[in-house]
């Protein structure tokens, strides 16, 4: 039974059944039957879909001889798992893994080529108009220290602005020699330049312009002689002094990389350069040929050992830390997420939905789902899948189990065992989750709706006719409403809704089982709006009103739910 536990640990098995490993019901008086029919049959261990009555026969598909098909093999327990016979165990190649806490820290070889650091490029461009002269830098790879004289450049509207200059310096007008001042910063003329002609106070014919910054010439765009505008690129300077190592990272260590982490480095070009780096930058985008992203390394190259376009050997420590994981070939994932099968012993399996988290070394991580030690299948599961979905099927072309009861059955004497009644619990289960989640101020999740309205179609089909098809059919309306609600005002209208639909159940059908469970009824004095919790201090899902305790009937005395004694409460213990 799913009950008696809070409800997010509650959602949490109810969502367990992997797809394909459903649970499906026998009545008492149909087992003797089911397992004497079943003692007689016999299956190939290769082909379990073929079942014969022979029992010294082979299989018509590969000849093997057939074994007897025991008479809980293959068909799906009261706790959801299923039972497989050892021999076809064997023949699936199952092999179980365990749940452990593993340590996701490892080394990460990768490779990597020497590009030029980009922070270190300048450009030098043209700030004004005329002829180049005197060119010092000859030619790409020319080495250039700040301040260093680049060129001359003659040009006639900068002679003119510098005749204007020294006859505001005569004149001693200071506003006019300050806008004078600013023209000539305006045509390009540079600082130091200006200061010379202040200084001497004579016309600079061949201007000269100096280096802003230092660098190994990369690209020489003019010529001696050459003409150039404001705006024309004259060379590209670039230094060597730190350069970047680009790595491919395949996209599943990505998770486990970060800025700032060290890396280790090897050159086999050059071996005394730094053997050491640093992260500097994660690109964004994955390569879909290669399914690698760029990794940036940033590398001191101030002896100038590397170049760009070496090779490079990376090796990262990638500190993971204690995660809790399985071999990720354990993991199925299908359109309901990501799940495992778990190996409970004795030849039985069962489904369990998990939520994955990173994945190095051939094993992910497992965020819920699992705890420690448990059981997983590593191989053999898509066989083991496939099973399960073959005799579902079978079971479903014979006659479903008949109930006995009608319009006029009260609840209260349905034909309910345990298993039913856990499956029923669900639509309950609903119920505390919806309260949970506006109690505790968080957002349902529409994944843990489903399994509750997938019982809704068998239960409704096994009890046609009877009291209980009404209640499940409002209860599912409710249910499927909330999935598009999923917090606030509108999760509450339908926890009022469902509540109202479970009403009758709670209160005629089973009352004594949600009482030993532990759980409270409430309802808000004056919206008469239902609720049910864990414990007996309200958490009123809806506001702060005032709540009353509804208590359970006792079905000895004989008590409906019209006659339920309601107890106040203090409205002020336990809200929020």
């Amino acid at each position: 039974m799913l009950l008696l536990t809070s409800a997010a640990a509650t959602l949490l098995a109810a969502c367990s059944d992997s797809p394909g490993i459903r649970t499906t019901e026998t009545p008492a008086e149909g087992q003797a039957a089911a397992a004497s029919a079943e003692a007689a049959q016999y299956t190939c261990p290769m082909h379990p879909h073929y079942i014969s009555t022979d029992p010294n026969g082979s299989c018509p598909i590969c000849g093997m001889d057939l074994v007897p098909v025991s008479a809980d093999a293959g068909a799906a327990q009261g706790d959801g798992s299923i039972a497989v016979v050892p021999e076809m165990i064997q023949t699936m190649g199952i092999r179980t893994a365990q749940a452990e806490v593993t340590d996701f820290g490892q080394s990460l070889r990768a490779f990597g080529v020497v590009e030029t650091n980009e922070r270190l490029e300048n450009v030098a461009a043209s700030r004004l108009e005329g002829w180049i002269e005197s060119l010092t830098v000859r030619a790409e790879g020319d080495s250039v220290r700040p301040g260093a004289l680049l060129y001359r450049v003659y040009s006639p509207d900068l002679i003119a602005a510098q005749k204007d200059y020294l006859n505001s310096l005569k004149i001693g007008n200071d506003n006019r020699i300050a806008a004078v001042r600013q023209r000539l910063r305006s045509l390009g003329m540079q600082t130091a330049a200006i200061e010379r002609l202040t200084q001497n106070r004579e016309v600079i014919e061949r201007v000269p312009v100096y280096a802003e910054a230092g660098g190994t010439v990369a690209e020489l765009q003019v010529r001696e002689g050459d003409y150039v505008n404001p705006g024309t690129p004259i060379l590209r300077l670039q230094s060597y002094s730190g350069v970047w190592v680009m790595a491919s990272i395949p996209e599943t260590e990505l998770p486990l990389i970060d800025t700032g982490m060290p890396v280790r480095l090897d050159f086999p070009s050059a071996p005394e350069a730094p053997a050491e780096g640093q992260v500097d930058y994660i690109y964004p985008t994955i390569d879909p040929a290669t399914r690698t992203a760029q990794v940036r390394i940033e590398v001191d190259n101030a002896a100038g050992y590397l170049r760009p376009g070496a090779y490079a050997d990376i090796t990262m420590d990638l500190g993971g830390g204690p995660r809790l994981s399985v071999p990720s070939e354990a993991i199925l994932r299908d359109s309901r997420g990501a799940h495992v099968i778990i190996a409970k012993g004795d030849g039985r399996f069962a489904g369990r939905a998990v939520r994955t988290g990173v994945s190095a070394g051939g094993r992910t991580e497992i965020i819920t789902g699992l705890v420690p030690g448990e059981q997983v299948v590593a191989s053999g599961q898509f066989m083991l899948d496939s099973e399960v979905n073959l005799r579902e099927g079978f079971s479903k072309l014979q006659a479903p189990p008949t109930i006995i009861a009608g319009p006029d059955t009260p609840l209260s004497q349905l034909p309910v065992d345990a298993s039913t009644l856990a499956e029923i619990d669900h639509f309950t289960d609903m119920a505390l989750y919806f309260h949970e989640a506006l109690t505790d101020q968080y957002r349902v999740d529409p994944y843990f709706v489903d399994p509750a309205l997938g019982l809704g179609e068998t239960l409704r089909t096994r009890f046609a006719g009877t009291k209980l098809v009404p209640i499940l059919e409002d209860a599912e309306a409710a249910l499927r409403a909330a999935k598009d609600a999923r917090e606030g005002e509108a999760l509450a209208a339908e926890l009022a809704r469902l509540m109202e639909a479970l009403e009758p159940w709670l209160l005629e059908g089973a009352p004594v089982h949600y009482r030993d469970a532990g759980l409270t009824l409430f309802q808000e004095t004056e919206t008469g709006r239902l609720w049910v919790q864990q414990g007996g201090s309200p958490r009123n899902p809806y506001g702060d009103a005032q709540a009353d305790v509804i208590a359970w009937p006792d079905p000895m005395a004989g008590m409906e739910s019209g006659s339920a004694e309601r107890q106040p409460v203090d409205p002020h213990a336990g809200h929020r």
